[in-house]
C-alpha cells in the first residue's frame, strides 16, 4: 500500500438517546480498518458491510463477568440499541470495534433473555445484526413479596383520626408505589407514596365526610417487581349522621298560618311536602266542628318522596250544610322535642247562590266566540240539537285550546236547538227566536227541549269551561267574579251571515245579567278543523260524537 492510499474515516456525530433504547456509535479507528483491508486501487469500489461476533452471549444467573462482542464494518458507520426492558445489561465500549456486555445477578428462578440490536447509520443497504443474551435462572431465586395489614380500613365520619398500615416488602432491591383513587383524592391523605424493602408503616387520613352517604376508594401499592402484583387497602367513611329533625313546606314556601280552605264541593287537595331526618312521623286528622269522617289525610313516603296528601273523603266530600266545618292534621314523630305539628283545615259551608258577583252586570256587545254543534248522525239521534257557545270581548285572548288570558268580559252558554243532521257541506245555522232558561241538563231533573237553556250549575271545568250558563269576569289573565245564570231569555236574530245573540238574564243571587253578541263571519257554521282533532277525521276519531263548529268570529 502506498503512502495515502487508505480507506479515508469519517469520525461520526453523536446520536441521541431515544424513550426506549440506549445508542452509542463506536468509532471506527484508522487502524482498525487498515487491519481489515487494504485500500482499493484508484476506479475500485468497496462493498460496505456489518457483522457481528458472536451472535450470541449466555451468562449464569451470578455471573457477572463482561463477555465481549466484535464489530466489523466496512464502509459503513452502525450504532447499538439495547430494549428498555433489559435493564439488567449493561453495554459498555471496549477497544475500537468491540463493546462489552455485562449482567446483573438474576435474583429469579426464570431465565430471561435480550437482544443488543447492532444497526447501520443512513444505509438502508446493509442489515442490521442482533446479539442475543441469554441468563440463566438462579437455583435459589430470591422470594419477592409485597403485603399490606390491615387490607381495609373503615373511618368515622368526622373527626376521624389517622389510621397506619404496615407495609412488608421482601426481595432484594424491590420497591413500591402509593397512589389513591383520582376520584378521592381530595379526602384521602398519604404519609409517604413510595418504599423500599423491608417494613414500611403508612399512614391514611381522611377529611370530614360533607354527606350523608357512606364514600369508599382503593390506596393501590406497585410493586417493582411485576411477578408480584399491586396491592390494595380498601378505605371507607361513614355517612355523616345529621341530627334528627323535621320540617313541611306548602309550593315551596311555608305553610299558611291559618291552614288550609277547602270548596264546599270537596274538590280542593292540598300537598305537603315533608322532610324527615332521623326521624319516623305519622299523620291523623283531629275534628273540631261539622262532624267527623269528612276530612283524609294521608300519609305518602318513598325513598324519593315525603307528603301529606290531604282531601276530603269521596262519600263525605260536599259539606250541605251552610255553616262551615272545621279540622286538624296532626303530624306526630318518635322524637320528643320534635312535634306535634298542627295544620288547620276548613271546609266552606254551602252558599246560598254559586254566584260571586253581587250587582247588576251589563257586559254590552261581545264579538268573539268559540261554538260546538253537535248534529244527529249515524251514530246519535236526539229530539235536539246542542249548541255551546263561548262568547268574550276583544279584551280576552284564547289560545284555541284551553286557556283565556286577559281582561274583560265572557258568557257561557249551553242551548237546546231544532234538531240538525250531519249534512255534505258541513253547514249548521241557530234558528232564530226565543230561548229560556230552565234548570241545568245535567241535574237530572229535566229532559231538555227545544228552545232551552241549561241553567248554571257548578262543575269541575269552572270557571274554564263551566257547566250550563255561565258570565265570567276577567282581571289580568284572572276571573274576579262570576255569575251563575238561573232564569231569563237569549233572542236569536239572523240577518244573513250575520247573527245577533240578546240576553236578558238573571243570577242565582237575583242579579242581572244583560248584554249582546254580534258580528259573525259569512259562513260562520262550517265544520272547525282544530275541533275535529285532525283534519276531518272525527268519524275516525270519535266515532260517537261528532264536533263541528264556528272557529274564530269578528
Amino acid at each position: 500500500m502506498t503512502e495515502g492510499s487508505g480507506i479515508p474515516v469519517r469520525l461520526p456525530q453523536p446520536l441521541q438517546t431515544t424513550e426506549t433504547t440506549m445508542k452509542k456509535i463506536l468509532f471506527v479507528a484508522a487502524a482498525c480498518l487498515l487491519a481489515a483491508a487494504c485500500s482499493p486501487t484508484d476506479g475500485e469500489s468497496t462493498t460496505a458491510s456489518l457483522e457481528v461476533s458472536p451472535s450470541s452471549l449466555t451468562f449464569g444467573a451470578e455471573d457477572t463477568t463482561p463477555q465481549e462482542i466484535t464489530v466489523t464494518a466496512t464502509g459503513v458507520e452502525w450504532e447499538y440499541t439495547l430494549p428498555s426492558s433489559a435493564d439488567w445489561i449493561t453495554v459498555d465500549d471496549g477497544t475500537a470495534g468491540k463493546l462489552l456486555v455485562s449482567v446483573a445477578k438474576n435474583p429469579t428462578a426464570e431465565k430471561r433473555t435480550a437482544s443488543i440490536a447492532v444497526k447501520p447509520v443512513n444505509n438502508d443497504d446493509v442489515k442490521a445484526k442482533s446479539v442475543t443474551v441469554t441468563q440463566a435462572g438462579s437455583e435459589t431465586p430470591e422470594v419477592y413479596s409485597l403485603t399490606v395489614d390491615p387490607a381495609a380500613l373503615t373511618f368515622e365520619a368526622e373527626g376521624a383520626a389517622g389510621q397506619s398500615v404496615k407495609v412488608t416488602a421482601s426481595g432484594e432491591g424491590i420497591t413500591w408505589s402509593a397512589a389513591v383513587d383520582e376520584a378521592a383524592k381530595e379526602w384521602i391523605t398519604l404519609s409517604a407514596t413510595e418504599g423500599t424493602e423491608g417494613e414500611t408503616t403508612l399512614t391514611v387520613t381522611v377529611q370530614d365526610n360533607p354527606d350523608t352517604a357512606e364514600r369508599s376508594a382503593n390506596v393501590t401499592l406497585t410493586p417493582s417487581v411485576e411477578s408480584v402484583g399491586p396491592k390494595a387497602i380498601r378505605v371507607t367513611q361513614e355517612a355523616k349522621v345529621l341530627p334528627p329533625s323535621f320540617s313541611m313546606s306548602y309550593n315551596g314556601g311555608e305553610i299558611p298560618e291559618e291552614g288550609f280552605t277547602i270548596h264546599y264541593k270537596g274538590e280542593t287537595s292540598y300537598d305537603v311536602d315533608v322532610v324527615p331526618v332521623n326521624v319516623e312521623w305519622n299523620v291523623k286528622v283531629e275534628y273540631e266542628a261539622g262532624g267527623s269522617g269528612w276530612l283524609e289525610a294521608n300519609k305518602v313516603e318513598s325513598e324519593n318522596v315525603n307528603k301529606i296528601h290531604i282531601a276530603c273523603n269521596l262519600d263525605k266530600r260536599e259539606n250541605t250544610s251552610s255553616d262551615p266545618r272545621t279540622a286538624r292534621v296532626v303530624v306526630t314523630t318518635n322524637v320528643e322535642d320534635i312535634g306535634p305539628f298542627e295544620i288547620p283545615v276548613m271546609q266552606e259551608g254551602k252558599p246560598e247562590f254559586l254566584s260571586t258577583l253581587e250587582e247588576d252586570v251589563d257586559f254590552g256587545v261581545l264579538t268573539q266566540s268559540r261554538v260546538l254543534v253537535y248534529p244527529n248522525n249515524d251514530y246519535r239521534e236526539m229530539p235536539y240539537t246542542e249548541w255551546d257557545f263561548i262568547l268574550w270581548d276583544e279584551g280576552i285572548s284564547y289560545d284555541g285550546v284551553n286557556v283565556f288570558t286577559g281582561s274583560g268580559d265572557k258568557m257561557c252558554l249551553k242551548v237546546a236547538g231544532e234538531v240538525l243532521t250531519q249534512n255534505d257541506d258541513n253547514e249548521y245555522y241557530l234558528a232564530d227566536g226565543t230561548y229560556t232558561v230552565v234548570a241545568n241538563f245535567d241535574s237530572g231533573t229535566i229532559t231538555p227541549e227545544i228552545g232551552q237553556i241549561s241553567g248554571g250549575a257548578f262543575g269541575y271545568s269552572h270557571p274554564l269551561f263551566p257547566n250550563g250558563s255561565w258570565y265570567i269576569r276577567m282581571q289580568d289573565d284572572a276571573v274576579t267574579g262570576d255569575a251563575c245564570i238561573k232564569e231569563g231569555t237569549m233572542t236569536v236574530a239572523r240577518s244573513g251571515e250575520t247573527y245577533t245573540l240578546t240576553f236578558d238574564f238573571t243570577s242565582d243571587a237575583g242579579y242581572k245579567v244583560t248584554g249582546s253578541f254580534s258580528m259573525f263571519v259569512p259562513n260562520n257554521c262550517r265544520q272547525s278543523e282544530s275541533i275535529l282533532h285532525g283534519k276531518g277525521r272525527a268519524f275516525e276519531a270519535l266515532p260517537f260524537r261528532f264536533y263541528a263548529g264556528w272557529t274564530e268570529m269578528g
